[in-house]
């Protein structure tokens, strides 16, 4: 019987070892596709960002230069315009003769008044040219009409065009994304985003399907090594405390929750021609624990530096030697295991660790940010009238923070394992 009971513990404690290794395979794996898929999110968003869309004056040049283009390549007289083109023209030739009018009126005035008057009046008509004024604007329009006229017509047009584009220009360095889009080999940023969306949604499949994977395996060797009322073999907690380490390693090392609010689409008329800004991102942060406190100490002031201190302290210091300290407990003897400094991270450091605290935070930053930016950008939407805008709030929890989670967790089962009297 007792026999049997052995072999049966080498079995698990064999299956055990093998389910850890795959754990290890995954977690190194995820941690790899997570941290190359948050570079690759970043320079999509810096790309896709609104300074370089709809906020910049390039773009807008751009799309009003297309417009003006076609509106010069399609210019002609056709009878609805023509009407109205005659009108105008009788109206400024009718005011230009009244200024000559008034002119001349202002010149003959004075000494011999009369006689200058007359010699005027006899000079010119202005009756008759005014009555001749219809005549004259439909020859201008029947001339403006022929195609060698239209064609010096549209030249000229052409021209004023290239000065508008000549001296409207960005004063907004471009330089991160021209080196973006060389660091990808992509001549536009239509081919940028296409390249960067593909190679983001296979890694997003591969990350997930590689964290459901770590929580499986780390599950069923928690259940395999934990069922029963029995002694656990001295391998055993061994190889529960490498999984929570694995865990806690994915947790902190890997992106926890992608905050994203963007505009996907503006559209409106101009002209008669449709114009669309579309994929403008007005917030995007993607960032890990371990980001965070690099983030906080690189800012520089003390309130940060202490802000991210304690985090690294109680969200990785403390998890960490709580590992460590089950580890000793585990494999060393009665003095190890009675030792306080060991014992308080073992059985006593949850208290003082904040990664449940942190899980928490977390989710209600999700929470709260999910709420405010999407009531915003619903908002957005509703007042923005005649202009169509379609906005998306992708903010999402990822990976990491799953696994953070799936180690708080561990973590509490792991105390109570280690504080079974009949532990050998």
């Amino acid at each position: 019987m007792i026999r049997n009971d052995n072999i049966r513990t080498n079995l698990r404690v064999v299956v055990s070892t093998g389910i850890l290794i795959a754990t290890v395979v995954f977690t190194i794996q995820m941690i790899v596709l997570a941290r190359q898929n948050q570079e690759i999110k970043t320079d999509l968003a810096e790309v896709n960002h609104i300074r370089y869309g709809l906020l910049n004056v390039d773009e807008w040049s751009l799309r009003i230069s297309v417009i003006l283009s076609q509106e010069i390549m399609e210019f002609k007289l056709s009878p609805e315009n023509r009407e109205k083109f005659q009108v105008s023209l009788e109206a400024l030739m009718n005011s230009l003769l009244d200024e000559a009018q008034q002119m001349i009126i202002e010149r003959t005035s004075g000494e011999l008044s009369v006689a200058k008057r007359w010699l005027a009046g006899y000079a010119i008509e202005l009756s008759q040219l005014r009555d001749s004024i219809p005549s004259f604007a439909n020859q201008i329009l029947d001339e403006l009409n022929k195609p060698e006229t239209t064609q010096l017509v549209q030249e000229y047009l052409y021209g004023k065009l290239g000065e508008f584009n000549s001296t409207t220009y960005n004063r907004d360095s471009m330089e991160a994304l021209d080196t973006l889009m060389e660091k990808y080999d992509c001549s536009t940023k239509s081919q940028y985003r296409e390249l960067l969306t593909s190679t983001i949604e296979g890694k997003d499949s591969e990350i997930n399907n590689r964290v459901i994977g770590i929580v499986i395996l780390v599950l069923m060797g928690f259940l395999m090594n934990t069922i029963g009322n029995r002694s656990m073999h001295s391998l055993e907690p061994i190889l529960l405390i490498l999984f929570s380490f694995c865990l806690l390693m994915g947790g902190i090392t890997t992106p926890m929750i992608d905050l994203d609010a963007r505009i996907d689409l503006l559209m409106f008329q101009l002209m008669g021609h449709k114009v669309s800004f579309s994929d403008n991102i007005i917030y995007f942060q993607s960032k890990s624990i371990t980001d965070v406190v690099r983030v906080l100490w690189q800012e520089g002031s003390m309130q940060m530096i202490l802000v991210g201190f304690l985090i690294f302290l109680f969200s990785i210091i403390f998890p960490a030697a709580k590992l460590t300290g089950s580890l000793l407990f585990t494999l060393g003897g009665d003095a190890i295991k009675s030792n306080r400094i060991i014992r308080f991270f073992v059985f006593r450091s949850g208290k003082w660790s904040m990664a449940d605290v942190m899980v928490v935070a977390i989710f209600m930053a999700y929470v709260g940010f999910n709420g405010i930016v999407g009531g915003e950008l619903h908002r957005l939407s509703e007042a923005a009238d005649p202009v169509e805008i379609f906005t998306t709030n992708g903010t999402t929890l990822l990976g990491g923070f799953y696994l953070f989670l799936c180690f708080c967790l561990s973590s509490l089962v792991l105390s109570e394992l280690l504080n079974r009297p009949n532990q050998s």
